[in-house]
């Protein structure tokens, strides 16, 4: 009888009784098999070749024998396995997730045996040893809403040794105006036009909305075209940013480059590993695939060498729904 082809359910069930049984043969042969309950693996990561390539290049470049390193949110796994292949004295997968069991069961199908899989979340995680190499990719939709300021920096102060690396470290943000292909836009409820039904009406309301209602995850095919060159809004450091330091109030300026309407702000970043190695999330990027979050505005139509202003108010970073913006 082979047990994978019973219904997940099922399967489920006969792991959790057998685990259970006093003399149990196959209690070896089930804690090596992950929960099938585990989380949809996430494909755009490892899809996108460039950020692969990346982390790749840049462990090879700072992971050596002897060193001790922490893959925080290890996720797949695929980090912590590029980062074995480098021999390192000390390797640890670090996930409070479900993720953790799939992370375990492909690095042991691929032959990784010194990779120490640990599930807690990075803050409960301490380790014997100072940690040479923290590797993440502790970023959220909106950027900043998985943490990756508090935890890397507490993983920062409280793990990291002198002259220890933080892959990646620095990490350019944009806030950059686009056009939508006509087939992914969604204007505003009460710009929407019907023959039989006017709902301009509704944008009195426009103020009492949840503040979600003015976001929108984006695919990158979505954006037909930036209006202007990329400028990072501002620049952070992990290996040497302060709790607080951060702006809460961005104004910025841009010449408008490729005329255009636009339908909102986009926001991405790069993400550095050291000055010459890093990846992106710009979504005209070929083979860019993973998806960005659109500060939605009111439409408007921008000529070339038009000046683009835009008023940013940013309270909590990890919190979306606390951000504002005004483009004039």
């Amino acid at each position: 009888m082979n047990l994978m082809s019973l219904r997940r359910q099922t399967w489920g069930d006969v792991q959790a009784r057998l685990r259970h049984l006093p003399r149990n043969p196959l209690r070896g042969l089930l804690a090596d098999v992950p929960e099938l309950a585990s989380p949809t693996p996430r494909d755009a990561p490892v899809v996108d070749t460039e950020r692969v390539t990346a982390f790749r290049r840049a462990i090879e470049r700072y992971v050596g024998p002897e060193q001790t390193v922490v893959d925080v949110g290890t996720g797949n796994g695929l980090r912590a396995m590029l980062a074995a292949r480098c021999q390192p004295g000390k390797l640890y997968a670090v996930d409070a997730s479900r993720n953790l069991d799939t992370a375990q069961w492909v690095a042991c199908r691929n032959g990784f045996t010194d990779i120490e899989f640990v599930r807690a979340d990075i803050s409960r995680f301490q380790p014997s040893e100072r940690v040479d190499v923290l590797l993440h990719e502790q970023v959220g939709d909106g950027i900043f809403d998985t943490g990756l300021i508090p935890k890397l920096l507490d993983a920062r102060d409280r793990l990291l040794a002198p002259g220890g690396r933080i892959l990646p470290n620095r990490f350019d943000i944009f806030f950059e105006p686009v056009q939508l292909r006509e087939e992914a836009r969604v204007p505003f409820i009460w710009d929407q036009r019907l023959p039989d039904v006017d709902f301009s009406c509704l944008q009195i309301l426009r103020d009492t909305l949840d503040p979600a209602y003015f976001t929108r995850l984006i695919r990158p095919q979505d954006v037909e075209r930036s209006l202007c060159e990329a400028q990072p809004a501002f620049t952070l450091d992990l290996e040497t940013l302060k709790a607080g330091a951060l702006p809460k109030r961005l104004s910025l300026e841009r010449s408008v480059e490729r005329a255009g309407r636009m339908d909102g702000l986009c926001l991405f970043y790069r993400a550095h590993f050291d000055a010459t190695l890093s990846y992106d999330t710009v979504p005209e990027r070929p083979r860019a695939c993973a998806p960005v979050m659109l500060l939605r505005t009111d439409c408007r139509e921008f000529t070339r060498r038009d000046t683009l202003r835009v008023e940013l108010s940013l309270p909590d970073l990890a919190d979306i729904t606390t951000w504002r913006w005004n483009v004039a």
